[in-house]
C-alpha cells in the first residue's frame, strides 16, 4: 500500500474500507483486455455481490454507445444493466445537459453514439452549434476537423470526453485515442479542449449520483495512474491500481498520483475487505 493525498496510513485506509458500499470499476486493462476477459473477474464480481458491494463499470472509450458497452460485457460472459455502465461519452451528454443552448451542437463521433445524443434531445450537427463535442471518433475525417476548427475559432466553447492520448489494445500495442484528436483541433486553433472523462470531477460527480453514494463510500479502480488513480487521488477516493493492464509496478514511485492500494489483479481485492 502506498501513502494516498489525504495521508491516510494503511490503518486508516483499511478502516475507511470498511464502510465502501461501492466500486467504480475501470474496464479495459482492468476487467478485461480488448476482447478478452481476466480469468478471475467474475469472481472477482461474485465477490462483490456476496458482499453486498454495489458496483459499475466506468470507461473512457466513447466510441460505443452505452447499449454496446453493455453488449459488449455481455459478451464476456459479465451480465450487467445499463445503469451499472458509465462511460466519458454519456459523462459528457449528462454534462451538456446542465448547460444553456445544450441543445444544438457540433458533434463528432461514430454513427451509434450520434444516434445516442440524438434520442437525448441534441441536435448534433447543427449550422450554428452553441459547443463543439468531440467523442472517440473512429470516422474522423479531415472535413470533420476542418469544421470543427472553424467553430472553436469563431469562439464556440470545445469539450472532449476524454484526455487519454492512446488506447491500449494489447500488450505494447495502442491506438491514437481522443487526446490525440483533439490535440490536432489545438494546434490548428491554439483553444484546448475541456475533458470531461476520467480523470475529471465531472465524472466523479456522475458516477456518485448514479451509485448514490458519497465519496467517501465509494472506492476506484483501474490500471492507468493519469487517469483512474489521478481521480481518485484529486477527489480524496480511495483506489486500487491493478497491474493487469498499462501500468507496471515501478512505474507508481515516480507517479505524482499515488493509489490507496496496489494489486495484481481485481480479484486480490476481496482479501482487503474480509
Amino acid at each position: 500500500m502506498t501513502e494516498n493525498r489525504k495521508g491516510l496510513d494503511e490503518k486508516e485506509a483499511r478502516e475507511r474500507l470498511k464502510r465502501i458500499e461501492a466500486f467504480a470499476l475501470d474496464q479495459d486493462g482492468t476487467t478485461y483486455l480488448e476482447n478478452q476477459p481476466f480469468p478471475w473477474t467474475l469472481q472477482f464480481l461474485d465477490g462483490l455481490r456476496k458482499r453486498g458491494i454495489k458496483y459499475l463499470f466506468l470507461s473512457n472509450n466513447s466510441s460505443k454507445s452505452t447499449a454496446k458497452h453493455v453488449e459488449k460485457l455481455a459478451g464476456l460472459g459479465i451480465d450487467v444493466s445499463e445503469d451499472q455502465v458509465l462511460h466519458s461519452g454519456q459523462v459528457t451528454l449528462e454534462y451538456l445537459k446542465t448547460l444553456p443552448g445544450r441543445e444544438k451542437i457540433y458533434l463528432m463521433a461514430v454513427p451509434e453514439v450520434e444516434e445516442e445524443y440524438r434520442a437525448a434531445g441534441f441536435d448534433v450537427d447543427a449550422e450554428d452549434p452553441n459547443y463543439v463535442v468531440l467523442a472517440y471518433d473512429l470516422t474522423f475525417t479531415f472535413e470533420k476537423l476542418e469544421k470543427a476548427c472553424r467553430y472553436v475559432r469563431r469562439g464556440v466553447p470545445f469539450f472532449a470526453t476524454h484526455h487519454d492520448a492512446t488506447w491500449m489494445i494489447g500488450p505494447g500495442e495502442f491506438l491514437p485515442d481522443v487526446g490525440a484528436l483533439a490535440a490536432a483541433v489545438t494546434a490548428a486553433t491554439g483553444v484546448e479542449a475541456e475533458f470531461l472523462g476520467k480523470p475529471s470531477g465531472v465524472t466523479v460527480e456522475a458516477l456518485l449520483r448514479r451509485l448514490g453514494v458519497e465519496k467517501d463510500r465509494v472506492a476506484l479502480v483501474g490500471d492507468r495512474l493519469d487517469t483512474d488513480i489521478r481521480m481518485g487521488w484529486d477527489q480524496g477516493i480511495l483506489t486500487f491500481l491493478v497491474l493487469s493492464g498499462k501500468t507496471k509496478a515501478e512505474e507508481v514511485e515516480g507517479s505524482p498520483w499515488k493509489p490507496t492500494f496496489v494489486v495484481e489483479r481485481t480479484v486480490d481485492i476481496l482479501d482487503y475487505l474480509e
